[in-house]
């Protein structure tokens, strides 16, 4: 398993892993965003369910794939950036009330 970090308010995504794992950020209220990195190619389910203080999220095209309920009560999240080739699963964004998504 990857060892994530958050400094500052900021997810930290080891240059090991090539996916978030389920549950990676799960409950973390402390986290406010999250750079993900080139190397990433997958979101795995719950990896920041209810996380309340996530605002936004941009997520690079070399992420393919977002399983189901990845971003899950994530409440405050506003503003996502994801490219139109990304699989999206189910309830990925569910419960998050304010949530734009915005395609590339």
């Amino acid at each position: 398993m990857a060892k994530y970090e958050i400094r500052n308010g900021v997810g930290i995504i080891p240059e090991s892993a090539t996916k978030i794992e389920d549950c990676a950020f799960e409950g973390c209220k402390e986290l406010r965003e999250v750079a993900i990195p080139q190397w990433v190619r997958e979101i795995e389910e719950f990896a920041f369910y209810d996380c309340s203080s996530l605002t936004s999220i941009i997520i690079p095209p070399s992420v393919t794939e977002i399983e189901d309920s990845a971003f899950y009560g994530c409440s405050a999240l506003a503003t996502v950036k994801v490219s139109k080739h990304t699989e999206i699963g189910e309830d990925v964004f569910e419960n998050c009330p304010e949530v734009e998504i915005e395609y590339y």
